[in-house]
């Protein structure tokens, strides 16, 4: 019976704003207002840094990375969520939706790694600050620019490529407005013995990037924390402590989120809740990251008063 019902899609249907939403130019309106917020706050802060030769520091160079990472993941989402509003289609091809994935997992894993390293980066500062500029060279600044996209580009090949291994059965459509891998295979057929598989690999390939980078966020924190315990006067504890408190407060709030949305097994989604957290998510995150860095940071205040 499971082999008589398995199918093979052309597209999929996405029932996030097909049947609930009475207003759809309105929604249109929002997303398309948030997605211009979102691009000109994350290109003011790339073009303040890479005009800036102040800026021009490992801290500065990974936080460009990240600017373009949340414009680069917001546009994976948003076009195609205006366009199924406006056009009144909701649908995606089945190479859409895969090429989709992919880079959902791309941008949205190296935005962790990245995290990490803009972690380390504080570690060396507070904690070896003679040794700061020969430990982040050049040469390592480029290695963990770059180690994130190897990193979620492998981890997203793997996962799209097992997603789609499994034979999906009776309607194609999608409880969201985006190709969620977890939401993908809820529709799969989950009688035949490789759901199960894949649905383990894809739970514990997200909990180990998220695992091994938050341990190594907390690690870097525990020592920093130490480190400006030691210093003996208020004034210098506090400048030490307010170097790290934009990049905390980003770790913060990508953890919390990503956690929520990916670290679940398929059936503990409550897919109302979770479309209305994703989309807090995705347009919530990249409008508040340049915020954080600009409003806490006075190297960047001067960069921005620089160049306006």
């Amino acid at each position: 019976m499971d082999k008589q019902n398995q199918t093979s899609p052309t597209e999929f249907i996405f029932q996030a704003f097909s049947n609930s939403t009475k207003f759809p130019a309105l929604l249109f309106t929002l997303f398309f207002f948030l997605y211009l917020l979102i691009l000109m706050w994350n290109f003011t802060l790339m073009l303040v840094i890479k005009t800036d030769s102040h800026l021009h520091t490992p801290m500065y160079i990974f936080l460009f990375n990240l600017a373009c990472m949340d414009i680069c993941n917001t546009s994976t989402l948003v076009p195609q969520t205006l366009y199924n509003l406006i056009s009144g289609r909701h649908s995606i091809s089945f190479l859409g939706c895969a090429t989709q994935m992919f880079f959902i997992i791309v941008f949205g894993g190296a935005q962790i790694v990245m995290i990490t390293n803009m972690a380390y980066d504080r570690f060396v500062a507070i904690t070896n600050p003679l040794r700061y500029k020969s430990i982040m060279t050049t040469k390592t600044c480029v290695i963990l620019s770059t180690t994130p996209w190897v990193v979620s580009s492998a981890m997203a090949f793997s996962m799209v490529y097992f997603v789609f291994q499994v034979p999906f059965c009776g309607i194609h459509e999608i409880n969201h407005f985006f190709c969620d891998a977890g939401q993908v295979l809820w529709i799969t057929c989950p009688k035949v013995p490789i759901h199960r598989t894949v649905e383990v690999f894809t739970f514990f390939m997200v909990l180990f990037l998220f695992a091994f980078n938050f341990l190594f966020v907390i690690a870097s924190y525990v020592y920093i924390i130490r480190a400006i315990v030691k210093i003996k006067t208020k004034q210098g504890q506090w400048k030490a402590f307010s170097t790290c408190s934009s990049h905390l407060n980003v770790v913060v709030v990508e953890y919390a989120c990503l956690g929520f949305l990916y670290l679940r097994p398929t059936s503990a989604y409550e897919i109302d809740k979770d479309r209305i957290f994703v989309v807090a998510f995705t347009f919530g995150t990249p409008i508040l990251n340049p915020l954080v860095y600009s409003v806490r940071n006075k190297a960047v205040k001067r960069g921005f008063r620089k160049l306006f």
